[in-house]
């Protein structure tokens, strides 16, 4: 009768075990598929913002090219107004979602430093100046950074990380 159950025996906890592996190596696959789909749906979103970002971002740098001290070092201010004016109206609509937070924060205080009236009448204080200076310049690099991102995941993707 043992010898009866025993190679039944055998044959069933083989089969258990084979089944377990299977069912192992099925998780294991599942994962690794959604793992994968995950960074499709990822890579296909990001580039759409790229696209989105290299269709809208050029109008800023070509607005915020004319923010530059005239003869004498100051900026003129109906220039700037204009350029206020055109940043205001280049920032609405689907740019809202696809800029970043800090490119945002770096337009919101361009936007806030052009929006001052100069210190004295139509002529800007050396503080002005250098805030405008720097925060056109910090707006300017947070685009460039915005768009930077592309380069630095097809890095990535290149080097197998």
């Amino acid at each position: 009768m043992v010898d009866f159950f025993t190679p039944s025996l055998i044959t069933s906890v083989t089969s258990l075990i084979i089944s377990l592996v299977a069912l192992v190596q099925f998780y294991k696959n599942q994962n690794f598929q959604q793992k994968q789909f995950n960074k499709t749906i990822n890579r296909n979103l990001t580039t759409k913002l790229y696209d989105l970002r290299l269709e809208i971002y050029p109008r800023a740098f070509e607005i915020t090219d004319n923010i530059y001290k005239e003869k004498g070092g100051n900026y003129d201010v109906e220039k700037l107004k204009s350029v206020l004016n055109e940043l205001i109206e280049w920032k609405r609509g689907k740019l809202n979602l696809i800029i970043s937070s800090e490119a945002l924060a770096s337009y919101y205080q361009l936007r806030e430093n052009l929006m001052k009236n100069p210190a004295n009448n139509t002529i800007y204080s050396v503080e002005q100046i250098e805030k405008i200076t720097n925060s056109n310049n910090n707006f300017r690099k947070q685009l460039r950074r915005d768009l930077g991102f592309l380069f630095k995941e097809e890095k990535e993707r290149r080097s197998g990380k």
